[in-house]
């Protein structure tokens, strides 16, 4: 997220805690910290499900674009960590993180790298 983008109330960490409740938190056991941060936040959630499934009814093929364009960056943040880690690197894992370079990164030398270390593997195999 861009600096100057509004940053959301509840990040994605609370979320996942929100998601997966502890048997208190089922009861509506909650510290008065949560209440307080609920009450302010609850219309930010609701606005922002009610938007995601608003476009999952009116515009399903956009959704699945945003969805597709999330899951691509998290595959080349995964393969950009594995070619850049120090030390040993499983022939395996660096073949599929170049394949992933390859196949979806839009930095034409990202992408020659990719293949260079492909065409490598292969030689030496």
């Amino acid at each position: 997220m861009r600096a100057t983008e509004n940053q959301p109330l509840v990040s994605d960490e609370l979320l996942t805690e929100l998601a997966n409740p502890t048997y208190r938190q089922q009861c509506g056991d909650f510290d008065v910290e949560t209440c307080a941060l609920l009450a302010t936040a609850l219309p930010e959630i609701c606005t922002e499900l009610l938007l995601w499934r608003q476009m999952a009814a009116s515009k399903p093929a956009a959704l699945a674009m945003a969805l597709r364009s999330d899951s691509i960056e998290s595959r080349l943040s995964d393969a950009r960590r594995v070619v850049s880690t120090a030390g040993a690197i499983d022939p395996d894992a660096l073949g599929a993180a170049c394949q992933s370079l390859m196949r979806h990164s839009i930095d034409a030398d990202e992408r020659a790298a990719a293949s260079a270390v492909l065409a490598e593997m292969r030689e030496a195999a």
